[in-house]
């Protein structure tokens, strides 16, 4: 059984050193840029000027929720894009968009609670550009127009949206990501 496995060894070392002389060489190019510097993002709850990414919903009453489409307790937040020296914005147009991405609901249309053992259930989050227009997961806001010379505040809205007439008490939470694309 020894001399088999030795041979079988010798066999493929030989297949091996074979095809290490038909070798070819080839070329990988890599492409990109060095930027001098980016626009900083806050998020900003505008309530009380606190920054950082938690946007706090609040409580509503499952209770509150009788029929599908119903939204309640929206929360603004704004999106600050630090303006001025060292950003360096599109001299022709100076906008914005802005795309949201998470894990949305069945439809397609709203960001999905995240689900967990004691998460609500029936109801999703709805997340509105500055003129009341529903955002859907993955797709761009119209441009907002961006200050040259400072600051600019992005306006958002979340709200709770139901999905069936009976929502379930519970944990309703979403992580929800954010692209800001100066056009």
């Amino acid at each position: 059984m020894k001399k088999h496995l030795l041979a079988l060894s010798l066999a493929a070392t030989t297949a091996l050193t074979g095809t290490s002389a038909f070798a070819n060489t080839g070329t990988i190019n890599f492409e990109g840029k060095i930027t001098s510097s980016t626009c900083p993002i806050d998020v900003v709850n505008p309530g009380d000027g606190s920054v950082g990414n938690l946007i706090k919903m609040g409580s509503i009453e499952a209770s509150r929720f009788t029929a599908v489409g119903q939204e309640y307790s929206g929360k603004a937040f704004v999106l600050r894009v630090k303006g001025g020296a060292g950003c360096n914005y599109n001299p022709t147009g100076n906008t914005a968009s802005v795309q949201f991405n998470g894990a949305s609901d069945t439809s397609g249309d709203y960001f999905a609670v995240t689900p967990t053992f004691d998460g609500a259930k029936g109801v999703v989050i709805n997340i509105k550009d500055q003129k009341g227009v529903a955002l859907k997961p993955g797709a761009d806001s119209p441009d907002y127009n961006l200050n040259d010379t400072g600051s600019t505040d992005l306006l958002f809205n979340a709200y709770y949206r139901s999905t069936s007439a009976t929502v379930t008490a519970g944990v309703a939470s979403a992580d929800v990501q954010f692209i800001v694309a100066i056009n």
